[in-house]
């Protein structure tokens, strides 16, 4: 699963990007004449009930879910309906607006003043304008085509546009709006950008980090159905160049309980409607990223295909239960392990042994 990290130019996605990867990258710089550069790394996510399902395991070796950052150049007022940039942020998974709040003369800022809730609604009116130029476009040919000649699908497409065009038009998310598995399936392939997961990740001033879980407190006129998260660049990049030993003093002289990557995988796994699952084998105990609603056999077809083709069972048993158990073994013998079927949508926290016939 790919997330995109973008904004303004000076806002903070680099640091951002370099807080999660946990190392420096030179910065790129967006030219629209040639082709896009945008670092990426593969980023292990930071889970505690892995560390402690690890624990009652230690001869195996220990594997986190991983989801690849993608740090976009910082861009201009209007540079995202740009064809390459957008096209490049089109194929993320998921989208982390990155927007600045702190003030900086010598930085300046792409529209001359620091107003993080009229950049949020800035980047947000550009993303649904994109997704209005393509359903615009689009609807103008299958008039043309449809003029031409009949076609059911294509006549359900253009009524399932011609639907969504006014609620861009008024300045909505698609992803407000009640698609069906079909009609998902059907617009999927314009990779609208009003219709992906969005976090807005805030980027302080020192002084405001007592607003870091009350955002809206701070900036009035932030829409609250905004997924928000709060980081202090500066102070949060600092805090990753120390010594570990050092880390928790200094975290506690600026009020912070934890890490920011604690804070943030947990944000984008909310944005992106995520769970995560376990299993725990021969030689490793894994963790795995998921969409919510996912039924047990899709979810062993993400680990391999074999799995889902001869699928049997699932059995199944929550993080909870198992440490209380103190192992999978035992847990069994204590009868905690459910069966579960191929219909069976998974839980945040479930640890699964799939049964399957070769």
């Amino acid at each position: 699963m790919v997330i995109a990290l973008f904004g303004y130019a000076g806002s903070g996605q680099t640091t951002l990007f370099e807080i999660l990867t946990q190392k420096k990258v030179s910065p790129v710089y967006h030219r629209e004449e040639t082709r896009l550069e945008v670092s990426r790394a593969s980023v292990a996510v930071i889970d505690e009930r892995l560390d402690a399902l690890a624990a009652l395991y230690p001869q195996k070796k220990k594997v986190a879910a991983h989801l690849e950052i993608e740090d976009f150049p910082g861009m201009a007022a209007g540079q995202i309906s740009a064809s390459i940039y957008l096209a490049r942020l089109r194929k993320a998974d998921s989208l982390v607006q990155v927007v600045r709040a702190f003030r900086q003369p010598a930085i300046p800022h792409p529209k001359g003043k620091v107003d993080p809730v009229d950049d949020i609604n800035s980047m947000m009116n550009e993303l649904i304008l994109s997704d209005l130029i393509m359903i615009t476009s689009r609807l103008e040919k299958l008039e043309k085509d449809l003029h031409k000649m009949k076609d059911p699908e294509a006549q359900k497409e253009k009524e399932l546009l011609s639907r969504l065009k006014p609620l861009l038009e008024n300045g909505e998310m698609i992803k407000k709006s009640a698609l069906t598995p079909s009609e998902e399936k059907m617009i999927r392939g314009f990779c609208l950008l009003s219709l992906k997961p969005v976090l807005t990740a805030i980027n302080l001033d020192e002084g405001d980090l007592t607003y870091l879980n009350c955002l809206p407190e701070r900036f009035a006129g932030l829409n609250l159905a905004t997924k928000l998260l709060g980081f202090c660049g500066q102070i949060e990049k600092e805090i990753m160049e120390l010594e570990e030993e050092e880390k928790a003093i200094f975290m506690a002289g600026y009020g912070l309980t934890e890490p920011f990557p604690s804070r943030f995988f947990p944000k984008v796994k909310e944005a992106m409607n995520l769970l995560t699952f376990y299993t725990i084998g021969q030689e490793e105990v894994r963790a795995w990223l998921i969409k919510k609603n996912t039924p047990a056999i899709k979810a062993a077809g993400e680990i391999h295909t074999d799995l889902e083709k001869g699928f049997i069972r699932a059995e199944v048993i929550s993080f909870e239960e198992l440490i209380k158990a103190g192992s999978w073994q035992k847990a069994k013998e204590a009868g905690a392990i459910r069966l579960e079927g191929k219909d069976y949508q998974l839980q945040d926290g479930d640890i699964i042994y799939f049964r399957f016939s070769s």
